[in-house]
């Protein structure tokens, strides 16, 4: 079983934020408390969101999204976390640059990615 991990979003900057030892106090920026994002596995959109996983030659290879998910200014998978029962590994991506990251890890666990748009999605395997 992988580490519990938690993503917060602030709804005025639009700030994120991992949680890995959550103490249970709330987590409150500019001003405002922060909005617990609940991880999708699927639905409307899911296409677009959702990480695929390959492994191969010791790599595990994520790529966001069946259909490839559009990377600009305005609307981008800001980055993807891989989380196992050991680590917590993350890539962040640039807006002009592909949805897709590479681990070394070899364990099983969860992938996220964040659409700035859509919110957190999740697959695990």
């Amino acid at each position: 079983m992988a580490k519990k991990i938690s993503f917060y979003r602030c709804n005025v900057c639009n700030s994120v934020v991992e949680v890995v030892e959550d103490g249970g106090h709330s987590l409150a920026c500019c001003n405002q408390p922060m909005e617990l994002l609940k991880a999708k596995v699927s639905g409307e959109g899911q296409e677009y969101h959702i990480p695929e996983i390959r492994h191969q030659n010791g790599l595990l290879y994520v790529n966001v999204g069946a259909k490839m998910h559009p990377q600009s200014e305005g609307h981008h998978i800001s980055f993807i976390t891989f989380v196992t029962k050991q680590t917590i590994r993350r890539s962040n991506l640039k807006n002009d640059g592909p949805a897709t990251a590479v681990f070394t890890d070899k364990d099983h666990g969860d992938v996220y990615a964040y659409c700035n748009i859509h919110g957190i999605w999740k697959t695990s395997f």
